[in-house]
């Protein structure tokens, strides 16, 4: 079996993205508006999935990592969010936002290595 030092690193990553993913799900299924159109929306549910495996894969971490170190580098959601809502949905990025991911990024690299 490898090594949990070399796989954790893959498995944040694949939490962050499963949970942006499932964000973005739940922006799609707003688009009808009503209540109705919601419930009956694929992406709600496609959505559900995703954070719900984001949160398995989340657990999974935990059993290996120290929820101080774990819970910082969820942060890293908001970095994918951000790619994806510019790159899908076309959002304008600012150099506020920039400046705020930027900050998280350092954030989770002395959260990382300390």
């Amino acid at each position: 079996m490898m090594n949990n030092n070399i796989i954790l690193p893959f498995v944040i990553i694949i939490m962050t993205l499963l949970g942006s993913f499932g964000g973005f799900c739940f922006k799609k299924s707003t688009s009808g508006g009503t209540i109705v159109s919601i419930l009956t929306n694929k992406f709600l549910y496609i959505g559900g999935f995703l954070y719900v495996s984001a949160a398995l894969t989340n657990i999974y971490a935990l059993k290996y990592m120290p929820l101080s170190v774990v819970m910082p580098m969820s942060s890293i959601t908001y970095i994918w969010s951000m790619i994806i809502s510019r790159i899908i949905l076309h959002e304008k990025i600012t150099k506020f936002k920039i400046t705020g991911l930027t900050l998280i990024i350092i954030g989770v690299i002395f959260v990382g290595l300390a």
